[in-house]
């Protein structure tokens, strides 16, 4: 667990809250999610102030916060590569001591290093000699990292509700979070909060006694346009980025967790970790019967692993609506509502954030090499033209049924908008779809959601030679798993004969529990409509009682109706 408040005052604003007093609010604000609150590291000059608390995660060996003669710098989302991007690029470095040297690499020379390091990561560091402090990201923008300003004060974060401590008043923006209610993230740089946006990708801020000072550097478009690679090429290229990234992190870990499930991502990452010899502990979570659990226990058994099977029940929502809301309040707390709407009501239920949570690595974002949203809308057949349409009539048919008329065509508007950010890189076809997926879905929903464990996770997938891979390789095809078939069967060919889960749906899996809203459905762990039904009715009718700031975006006579 790391969070991060820096903060400048803007003018003759005056001092506002001490040092000691802001830190004392933040540790308020989070005492809920801890059983002691992490003590704060402070640092301050003529350019700002800085908190970071930190708790340590288990399984991970580096220190988040290091300092030499010349530099302070503490990293929030770990430069995994970090350190091959040095060597690659014959800068000197002790490995020991890497970040204060990484930093100020960064802030020579950004480029030659932002354009091979993995997202995400971000860094904030401040130089001894001049006083000046910079923040950088990566060159995704994957890290959420949230800045604030108004008349008085500037203010960065990666936990929204850190703002409260040093007094700004958040304020909801009522059509950010209509077409949040649609898509299931918030598109472009909008937060849900007004004077409140995300980082653009690439940005580094240096921040001196004169004020902040911006540069944003794309990198992006390399990622995107590596011009036409062969279908051999880019099969081996996904293959070996895996493969880099995986062996760049394998000194910082001692024996991580890596999930693994039914399907393509997990399986392609934990073949990855064997090839390479790599140290690990498996896990599926899930009931014993679900699909996934029964082909993940049939890959551990060929490939000759320990697997440990987290029972589903232990993930399960709470079975009161009072203790609902609490899990709820608690999530929107520490994630402010970015992450996955179902993960709301089982917020803490597979771990708890009392310790600094462990290091897992995760298939997540192998989505992005998948052409998941070409087979979404059935490209085949269609005209290019047609893509946008397609994609913009199929996301608006998940916009609840409540929602105010008034907002459906600025619903509309915001995807449009959303999906023509691929002309900014000259992205035409099937690539345009793909971007979609990279930098709304990934970048906003994914991010999201991992950013709400308490520890930390490693997702190998985004490495920036697995984005060239996918941008690279042109048509057709991408649909059927083709990289993710290939990494499989070069790194674990045991492997290639196990079904997936999706191939076993045709029957569905028996279920330990034989009746009410805990027994399994499909490849859930529980019934989430039956949940709503019989949990979540007292916490919508208590909602209709009090109205509030959502019957802006709901009409609550047609919630009501349709519910």
């Amino acid at each position: 667990m790391r969070m991060v408040l820096l903060w400048r005052r803007i003018g003759g604003a005056g001092e506002g809250l001490s040092l000691d007093d802001v830190a004392r609010n933040l540790q308020r604000l989070f005492s809920p999610l801890f059983s002691a609150p992490p003590e704060p590291r402070i640092r301050q000059n003529a350019a700002m102030r800085v908190i970071f608390l930190e708790l340590p995660v288990r399984g991970w060996k580096p220190p988040f916060f290091q300092e030499d003669e010349r530099t302070w710098a503490l990293a929030l989302d770990y430069p995994i590569d970090g350190r091959a991007a040095l060597a690659a690029n014959g800068i000197p470095f002790e490995d020991d001591n890497i970040l204060p040297i990484l930093c100020r690499s960064l802030q020579d020379d950004p480029v030659v290093l932002l354009r091979e390091m993995a997202p995400p990561f971000s860094l904030v560091w401040s130089s001894k000699q001049t006083g000046e402090t910079f923040v950088q990201n990566d060159g995704l923008g994957q890290t959420q990292l949230l800045e604030y300003q108004d008349d008085r004060i500037w203010a960065l974060t990666n936990k929204l509700f850190a703002l409260y401590a040093v007094g700004v008043s958040l304020e909801m923006e009522s059509e950010d979070r209509a077409v949040r209610s649609t898509l299931g993230w918030f598109p472009l740089d909008k937060t849900g909060y007004r004077r409140v946006r995300f980082l653009q990708p690439g940005t580094q801020l240096r921040l001196g006694p004169d004020g902040v000072r911006r540069t944003v550097h794309d990198v992006l478009s390399d990622w995107l346009n590596p011009g036409d690679l062969s279908q051999a090429d880019c099969l081996e290229l996904a293959r070996c980025s895996l493969l880099k990234q995986i062996r760049a992190g394998m000194p910082l870990w001692e024996k991580p967790f890596a999930d693994l499930s039914g399907g393509w991502d997990t399986r392609a990452v934990v073949s990855s970790l064997r090839a390479l010899g790599a140290q690990f502990s498996a896990s599926v979570t899930g009931q014993r019967e679900l699909h996934d659990v029964i082909v993940a226990s049939k890959l551990a058994e060929v490939a000759g692993f320990d697997l440990s099977v987290i029972n589903g029940w232990a993930g399960l929502p709470p079975d009161t609506p009072e203790e609902c809301k609490r899990r709820i309040s608690l999530a929107l707390r520490w994630q402010a509502g970015y992450m996955e709407r179902h993960q709301h009501k089982e917020f803490l239920s597979h771990y708890t954030h009392r310790g600094g949570g462990k290091l897992d690595i995760i298939g997540s974002h192998g989505e992005i090499g998948r052409g998941n949203y070409s087979k979404m809308i059935k490209t085949v057949g269609l005209d290019e033209r047609e893509y946008e349409e397609q994609l913009i009539t199929r996301l608006m048919k998940r916009m609840p049924l409540f929602t105010r008329q008034g907002l459906h065509e600025r619903i509309r508007e915001a995807i449009k908008a959303a999906y023509r950010q691929a002309d900014l890189f000259g992205l035409t076809g099937l690539a345009r779809l793909d971007f979609f997926h990279l930098y709304e879905r990934t970048r906003r929903w994914a991010s999201g959601s991992l950013s709400s464990r308490p520890g930390m996770v490693f997702a190998p997938f985004l490495k920036p030679d697995y984005i060239r891979t996918s941008y690279g390789y042109r048509g057709h095809g991408k649909e059927t798993n083709l990289f993710h078939r290939h990494i499989i069967a070069m790194n674990a060919p045991d492997w290639v004969t196990v079904p997936f889960a999706s191939d076993l749906q045709g029957s569905k899996p028996s279920t330990l529990f034989p009746s009410g809203w805990k027994q399994s459905s499909g490849t859930a762990d529980y019934d989430n409509l039956l949940y709503s039904k019989m949990v979540g009715k007292p916490i919508i009718d208590d909602a209709l009682d009090q109205g509030g700031f959502w019957t802006m975006i709901f009409d609550p006579d047609r919630v009501k109706e349709n519910w």
